[in-house]
């Protein structure tokens, strides 16, 4: 190659390179501000605090663009944050990077997602707003990475109209004049110089940005180092107790919930126990609250090991609900317990009074044999709900039913009579007060709904599937996935059950290229008369609701259930009754399918058997199980080695 022929090379990369440093980030910018107008940046930055803070957790964004956002007069952060400090400069959007503003733009600003997606390079047949955005992003990142500082002519025409493009179409079709500038630049004379220290500048800055975050990530490790709770854990706590604060607006302290916090006080574990629905969870995060009103941490756990995990030198109190199982006990979680039994009564001796267990397990699992005898500190203190010198009231029962009715200014609107009436329900009556005065409808057939709330919530369902195709689909959705939902999964960029998703809108007839967004829109439209939320998930009020879904879809779609259900949900709560079996024996909450479904679930099963065997539980299961009657002349034996491997329980082994 001559000499000649190397420069003209090495000018067409420096000319490409330029384009992308210097214009890409200012078209960008441009087209950035058109969708965030400046003037209510902090506005729509504060709107969504929740999605930039996930943002970061999935390292999409840094710690500086993090603090530079952080920066934005207006904007308002969770207290976990370290407080700006004084005299930093304010940011706006003419110090957001190219990287920032893309990211910002894909997941908040409402843009579908290009054809070939976000990371790669777009087809010349997309033309849309996104697919040029994704076009400057990753001819960015090619030169970040690149290793060459030549590109021959070839090359550059295509790649340079590939750009020229994008940036066309982002300023709104006019052509950028610094486009032309840069094809105009004297490569060889002073411009070069001034380009070089340009270069020069960007690079020092890209430094000190890198020392800026190596800081931030010590200053966190000491924080933890020094006791506390992590930042991120500490955060997602506080959200979640921002919501059972709100919640326990419209709890009404009964005898029994005082009783409850008189033991509280004079032991370090209780377990609070009740059939479904009798306000287990409402009572304890409401005795967590005044705690917290007296000093203590609230830190929501999932397991023994996560309260020596998060023990501090501070006054704590520690939940968890369903602390065995939910329907019914599970051997492998007591075992937990007893294995640290130990460790976690010299714990709690050491910090007498001051830090507390708080726990919920149904009555029936509390009455079992094997819990009875266990060695753990669980069952030390037990309180039933439910024990006759613990029912509620007349009086207290109609208190709990105006407290819930006030919050939505109904009290007035129900007649003595219809108090006195809805107070003879003994079912789940708590739950039953929330969901009535939390859903337009419900109120409407109040009577009814107290008296046969389940069939009630059925038929509301039946016409749900008719006629809000999309509510009743995010339901499905919730219930296949355990109760709750991230709202992550609603993300543009989010593809990772995108699969399952799909297939249940087809199933419930809903076409596949409907929006993620309008699923959340419907799921947020729902809360309170179906779901909570609060900045990162979504969830059922009750557990209650989503057993009612699941036993109505499979009545709809058993194939589906089956199939798409957590291998955990056929465990617990699933059994096979023959075509003859009408005594009502079972519970009201279990899926019953008849013995034509076996084939279609026996493989399912099988995988099951095996991973009850890699987890230590056996085939111990309540009356009735499928496993034992699951029989088939040709069985096929499933390939474990295309298990799921996913799967929490198999994830863990």
């Amino acid at each position: 190659m001559s000499s000649m022929s190397q420069l003209k090379e090495e000018q067409n990369f420096v000319r490409f390179f330029f384009l992308n440093l210097k214009v890409s980030p200012k078209i960008t910018r441009r087209f950035f501000d058109g969708i965030f107008p400046p003037p209510k940046l902090a506005q729509t930055i504060n709107s969504s605090v929740p999605a930039i803070i996930n943002l970061y957790q999935r390292k999409r964004i840094n710690a500086v663009q993090l603090e530079i956002l952080r920066s934005v007069p207006g904007t308002i952060w969770s207290p976990f944050h370290p407080k700006i400090p004084p005299g930093t400069k304010a940011t706006s959007s003419m110090d957001f990077d190219l990287t920032l503003m893309i990211s910002l733009l894909r997941n908040i600003g409402g843009l579908v997602k290009p054809l070939q997606g976000w990371d790669q390079l777009p087809n010349t047949s997309d033309t849309s707003q996104a697919a040029h955005l994704a076009t400057l992003k990753w001819y960015r990142n090619q030169l970040a990475h690149t290793t060459v500082s030549s590109m021959d002519s070839n090359e550059f025409t295509d790649k340079w109209a590939f750009v020229e493009k994008a940036l066309t179409s982002l300023n709104k079709g006019q052509r950028p004049y610094e486009i032309t500038e840069i094809l105009n630049y004297d490569i060889d004379g002073d411009q070069a110089k001034l380009l070089a220290n340009a270069e020069l500048k960007q690079l020092k800055k890209e430094y000190m940005d890198c020392e800026k975050e190596k800081e931030q990530i010590e200053s966190y490790l000491s924080y933890y180092r020094d006791g506390n709770i992590p930042t991120n854990i500490a955060e997602a706590n506080a959200t979640m107790v921002d919501t059972w604060i709100k919640d326990d607006e419209s709890f009404y302290e009964t005898k029994r919930s005082k009783l409850v916090y008189e033991k509280v006080k004079a032991c370090s574990c209780i377990l609070v126990t009740s059939k479904s629905g009798s306000g287990k969870t409402a009572t304890i995060r409401h005795i967590a609250i005044k705690l917290q009103q007296k000093g203590y941490e609230i830190v929501p756990i999932e397991s023994p090991r996560d309260i020596i995990k998060f023990n501090t030198n501070t006054q704590q109190v520690f939940l968890i609900d369903d602390v065995l199982g939910k329907y019914d006990l599970s051997p492998t979680l007591l075992e937990k317990w007893e294995r640290l039994n130990e460790k976690l009564i010299t714990c709690f001796e050491t910090k007498l009074g001051s830090s507390k267990i708080l726990c919920t397990l149904r009555l029936h699992i509390v009455s079992q044999e094997r819990f009875q005898n266990a060695s753990t500190i669980l069952n030390k203190v037990v309180f039933n709900l439910e024990h006759d010198s613990n029912i509620l009231s007349k009086d207290e029962k109609q208190k709990i039913l105006l407290k819930h009715l006030s919050r939505n200014n109904l009290e007035k609107k129900v007649s003595a009579n219809e108090v006195e009436i809805m107070c003879e329900s003994n079912y789940a009556f708590p739950l039953l007060c929330k969901l009535v005065s939390n859903d337009d409808d419900r109120f409407q057939k109040r009577i009814a709904f107290f008296k046969q709330p389940l069939s009630l919530l059925n038929e509301e369902l039946t016409k749900m599937r008719l006629e809000n195709k999309k509510l009743y689909c995010i339901l499905v959705v919730c219930m296949l996935f355990n109760g709750s939902i991230s709202r992550s999964i609603f993300d543009i960029d989010s593809d990772t059950y995108d699969e399952k998703v799909y297939k249940i809108m087809h199933t419930c007839g809903l076409n596949r290229n409907m929006s993620k967004k309008e699923l959340e829109d419907s799921a947020l439209s729902a809360i309170g008369s179906y779901f909570s939320k609060d900045s990162n998930n979504i969830w059922f009020i009750h557990d209650a609701l989503e057993e009612t879904i699941g036993c109505h879809f499979q009545t709809f779609n058993p194939r589906i259930m089956y199939s798409e259900c957590d291998i955990l949900f056929i465990r617990d709560r699933i059994r096979v009754v023959s075509n003859k079996h009408t005594d009502g024996s079972i519970d009201e909450h279990i899926v019953t399918c008849n013995t034509s479904y076996r084939f279609k679930i026996h493989i399912k099963i099988l995988c099951f058997c095996y991973l009850l065997l890699l987890v230590g539980e056996g085939c111990r299961r309540g009356p009735d199980p499928i496993i034992p009657r699951l029989k088939t002349r040709n069985p096929e034996v499933p390939n474990f080695k295309k298990l799921n491997t996913r799967h929490p329980v198999i994830r863990k082994k």
